[in-house]
């Protein structure tokens, strides 16, 4: 049995917005019981909604300090790190405004957090950034009654939200192939159905049904990981009987 530590946001967290209680809530979408079990895996979720990834290599940092029992940490953070301080942003007409963390910050820390799991004998994964509704998350800052006009001058337009996003998104692609090692691509599961259907009323959460097929894209991708690792041994071991 595998032994996995999830460390992320509200995504992972499983948090979704529910227009019926006007709240966030906790969805169903994603069932780690059932995903342990089909995997036959162990997880441990420290995810935190409104995580920064500044915030989770402090909390990376004190859990590896204890020297854990664990095979694979993965890591999903970027959603919270390309947000502004949108009142903040509202309140002066400016193109200077940065986001809780930069990018040049959020690279930097993403590449220390991989190299101390590294040395640790533990294997990083990387997930992207769920998709984005730029709209959908326009409307909701709009919601709190900030002055929209300077957001607007700000952003230049209300799709720089998703192409900002996505510079976080590349950023995680590009970590992971400057250490050679692969990623789970859930950005794609978005976009390869009805878009609308799979971010909340905020734009920027995944809905149940965007959940689920994250999970087993997930899932599918990591059976498919682990056979071809049983398959690679078995070669070895014949390799090395033949011989």
């Amino acid at each position: 049995m595998k032994h996995v530590a999830i460390f992320g946001d509200s995504v992972s967290k499983g948090v979704i917005y529910d227009p019926k209680v006007k709240r966030y809530t906790f969805g169903n979408g994603i069932d780690y019981k059932s995903i342990e079990y089909r995997l036959n895996i162990k997880i441990e979720n420290y995810s935190k909604m409104g995580a920064t990834i500044t915030y989770g290599f402090e909390k990376l940092k004190k859990y590896l300090d204890n020297n854990p029992k664990v095979d694979s940490i993965v890591l999903e953070y970027g959603g919270n790190d390309c947000d502004f301080d949108w009142a903040k942003v509202a309140l002066e007409k400016s193109k200077d405004h940065q986001p809780k963390t930069p990018i040049d910050v959020y690279k930097k820390t993403l590449i220390e957090m991989i190299t101390l799991i590294k040395s640790k004998g533990i294997e990083p994964i990387l997930l992207t950034l769920p998709s984005i509704h730029a709209k959908r998350y326009y409307n909701w800052i709009a919601k709190s009654g900030i002055n929209m006009k300077n957001v607007l001058y700000f952003l230049g337009d209300v799709e720089h939200i998703y192409r900002f996003h996505e510079l976080y998104n590349t950023t995680i692609i590009e970590v992971a192939n400057l250490f050679n090692m692969k990623y789970v691509d859930i950005r794609k599961v978005a976009l390869n159905t009805n878009y609308r259907e799979m971010i909340c009323l905020d734009g920027i959460h995944p809905t149940i049904k965007a959940e689920k097929l994250i999970v087993e894209y997930i899932m599918n991708h990591f059976e498919d990981k682990y056979r071809e690792e049983v398959e690679v041994r078995n070669f070895r071991q014949q390799l090395a009987f033949n011989i």
